[in-house]
């Protein structure tokens, strides 16, 4: 005899369904964090109902940066160093994140050398597109974690060094965001 067919899901199908595990379904289920109901002691879950949810969970989108608004971000005169840059104070701070973890931190030791080698290439007087944005995403960073916040802290010190002021955020193709 065949099974009667029925748009209901049991707990593997609704894990498949939503492509996740039966282990963190179950959970949803116990916290009575997704829609299910609950017949002959096994949860059931609609598609339709799955759907709904799934789209409550989305997140909503960053605003598109469009090109003309990177480009005036990135300007030279943007980018410029104030000729009065206090260089040794810039260069204690460069050390700083050169130095931080002994070194092993590569993104924060990164952010130090990249630094350190612009302002020698440039001789303090800006700093290239990809250094500024990288700057400016440790001054403003995504997550908070004792690492960002102590780099935000640096890389904030040196932007009001350089610039006078604290730089925006701003976005350069090499860099993911």
């Amino acid at each position: 005899m065949e099974k009667p067919r029925t748009n209901w899901l049991t707990v593997p199908e609704a894990a498949d369904y939503l492509r996740c595990g039966e282990r963190i379904l179950r959970e949803f289920v116990t916290n009575k964090e997704i829609p299910h109901v609950v017949f002959a002691g096994k949860a059931l879950f609609y598609p339709s109902r799955l759907d709904e949810w799934l789209l409550e969970q989305e997140q909503p989108c960053k605003p598109r940066i469009v090109d003309s608004q990177k480009d005036a971000e990135l300007s030279e005169d943007a980018r410029r160093i104030k000729p009065d840059c206090p260089r040794d104070e810039v260069e204690s701070v460069i050390k700083e994140l050169i130095q931080y973890k002994d070194g092993n931190e590569r993104f924060v030791n990164g952010l130090g050398r990249n630094l350190r080698k612009d302002l020698m290439e440039f001789d303090y007087e800006l700093l290239s597109p990809k250094v500024f944005s990288q700057l400016s995403r440790w001054a403003h960073p995504a997550k908070p974690s004792p690492r960002n916040d102590w780099a935000q802290e640096r890389a904030r010190n040196i932007s009001k060094l350089m610039f006078g002021k604290l730089i925006d955020r701003v976005y350069h193709p090499s860099y993911r965001s």
